[in-house]
């Protein structure tokens, strides 16, 4: 990828995602739930008129200035229209509707050649636990089996850690990011204090959400960071806002099913929880596509028994590599596809 590609990519963050986690650290409520203020109510209703008038007064100026050559953006003009009919409950004219162009991650397929893996928490942070099972033991486990499946497979390894110890979130995206890796997975096990006959697994890539619960779960996982507000700028300089995430979703699709068809098999009443958006710090500090995996529920008594037998954490690391190698076979497939360059010329 061309180096004006990443630096314009590079500005494209996902300020959304980091702005509403903020908002939470804060204690203020999800933005989608606050009220507008008077000021803005007043001006939103008013915004037709005034944008009536602009556009009146703009085409007259067009008109008479029709030879200097003068180019007007109309984005600021288009944007208040938006908003104003929207406010007055009158039909949005298609072409009003702007938005910025996307980078896709069809764009640049690239070979998977370096595995991050993130066994979540460990040393004095336990993670979820259950009667003589941690969460930190559990992912350990799970890390160096699906290290051990992947290396043989010849894919190189990264690891965050290798032992019980605490390593804050900053220290484990700065491993990954400077190992220049291709994707980072983090493997975790959830836990439904309310919900426990509840038991199944979700993987999660990087994105906002306005469900509360998993708020309170990016909350949770991101507690030990190491990361202080002055650092959200730096870190969303990092962000590849658009490709990024699409690469990262599509990690997660490739986990999610491979999780969900092979643990099922094990575990007929495993429930499939899917595939979300959430903004875990360090799916947000990473550079390359990422994914968070909850294999499990320990919260539940069946699955958190299944979850102590060395032979289950198998079938999870099987389950996981399998996925990891699914997503790195389909970015071989798109990067070997013949591209059709210009235009082709007959004979």
């Amino acid at each position: 990828m061309r180096a004006g590609n990443i630096e314009r990519v590079k500005r494209r963050m996902l300020q959304e995602a980091v702005a509403e986690n903020l908002d939470v650290i804060r204690g203020l409520p999800p933005r989608a739930l606050r009220p507008s203020s008077r000021f803005v109510r007043i001006w939103l209703k008013r915004a037709p008129f005034l944008v009536a008038l602009l556009t009146l007064l703009g085409s007259s100026y067009l008109i008479a200035n029709g030879g200097s050559g003068t180019v007007v953006n109309p984005l600021p003009v288009q944007r208040a229209a938006v908003i104003g009919s929207r406010q007055a409950g009158l039909p949005v004219p298609r072409e009003a509707v702007m938005s910025p162009e996307r980078m896709t991650a069809s764009a640049f397929p690239l070979t998977v050649k370096r595995v991050v893996l993130d066994a979540g928490h460990g040393g004095n942070d336990p993670g979820a636990t259950a009667p003589n099972i941690f969460e930190k033991e559990i992912t350990l486990d799970i890390g160096r089996r699906l290290r051990a499946l992947l290396e043989s497979d010849g894919f190189d390894v990264v690891v965050t850690r290798d032992a019980d110890r605490t390593i804050a979130l900053k220290d484990r995206a700065h491993l990954a990011n400077a190992s220049k890796s291709d994707i980072f997975v983090s493997i975790h096990v959830n836990a439904l204090v309310k919900h426990t006959a509840s038991r199944g697994i979700e993987t999660y890539y990087l994105g906002t959400t306005s469900d509360p619960k998993l708020t309170a779960l990016a909350a949770a996982e991101n507690r030990v960071s190491g990361y202080s507000v002055s650092d959200m700028r730096r870190l969303l300089e990092g962000v590849y806002a658009d490709a990024r995430r699409d690469e990262s979703h599509e990690l997660a699709m490739a986990v999610q099913r491979n999780l969900f068809t092979k643990l099922r098999v094990e575990d007929p009443g495993l429930e499939n929880w899917g595939v979300k958006r959430a903004p875990f710090i360090v799916l947000v500090a990473t550079d390359m596509p990422a994914v968070l995996a909850e294999v499990g529920c320990i919260s539940n008594d069946k699955e958190s028994a299944m979850l102590r037998r060395p032979e289950y954490r198998q079938k999870i690391a099987d389950a996981l590599f399998e996925g990891i190698r699914s997503y790195a076979s389909a970015n071989v497939t798109r990067a070997d596809a013949p591209q059709k360059k210009g235009i082709e010329k007959n004979g």
